[in-house]
């Protein structure tokens, strides 16, 4: 089945997608056919109705974007039991190489929204992880499912304690807290005023807080005289 799969991505290949997407996410070591995300998700979509444990079974660690990216979509969206998917998440998580990956998968893991206590659980060590993709999974799947009134205390004690010298790392821990300030403003000013993160993260969580639409023009002022 693996290897039907794989014929079928590379048939999808589109080179000037590839030119194009390709330069987005500089560095990935992984090679990357061009394949776009919503025909991955259709590949997807159709293992999830089949044989979807036979394709993650004879799945191998892959040197392939798609592949990954695939593999990492079709878990997300499979029905079985949470433990058994935290499993094959455990196996995807030190493949990611890149943003674009961990996002798109961390945004189909939808069912962490019914084990919410036991995903928080099973992310501890990669919080505390020295790479920087496993702690931007972390990081990304706390501000997916975790910015919620029983959960907003604990994600800015962790944004606050993270400190990986990561880029890809701190755009995240960045993004989050633009993410805090629109659902808990009050919460976020507070930490943003008394926090120790770093200034390049501070201040990109300044800027990506003014870009929102969310935040009132007032804010937007008083946060450009927080910048460091």
């Amino acid at each position: 089945m693996y290897k039907m799969i794989l014929e079928e991505i590379r048939g999808l290949a589109d080179e000037e997608y590839k030119k194009f997407h390709g330069g987005l996410i500089p560095g990935v070591k992984t090679e990357f056919l061009g394949v776009r995300v919503p025909k991955l998700r259709a590949v997807a979509k159709r293992i999830t109705k089949e044989e979807w444990r036979e394709f993650l079974k004879e799945y191998e660690n892959s040197t392939i974007y798609e592949i990954i990216m695939l593999y990492g979509m079709v878990l997300a969206k499979a029905d079985c039991e949470f433990e058994e998917k935290l499993g094959y998440v455990r196996k995807f998580i030190p493949q990611i190489d890149n943003w674009a990956v961990c996002d798109v998968v961390c945004g189909d893991l939808k069912d962490i929204k019914k084990n919410r206590k036991k995903m928080y659980e099973f992310l501890q060590p990669y919080f505390l992880s020295d790479r920087e993709y496993e702690v931007r999974f972390a990081v990304v799947v706390l501000m997916q499912y975790y910015i919620t009134e029983e959960y907003i205390d604990t994600v800015l004690d962790w944004y606050g304690k993270i400190c990986v010298d990561a880029y890809y790392v701190k755009m995240a821990v960045a993004w989050g807290l633009s993410v805090c300030f629109v659902k808990f403003r009050d919460k976020t000013l507070a930490f943003l005023q008394n926090c120790e993160i770093d200034r390049f993260t501070y201040n990109k969580a300044i800027q990506k807080i003014q870009e929102s639409c969310r935040v009132s023009e007032e804010d937007k002022k008083m946060l450009k005289n927080m910048k460091k």
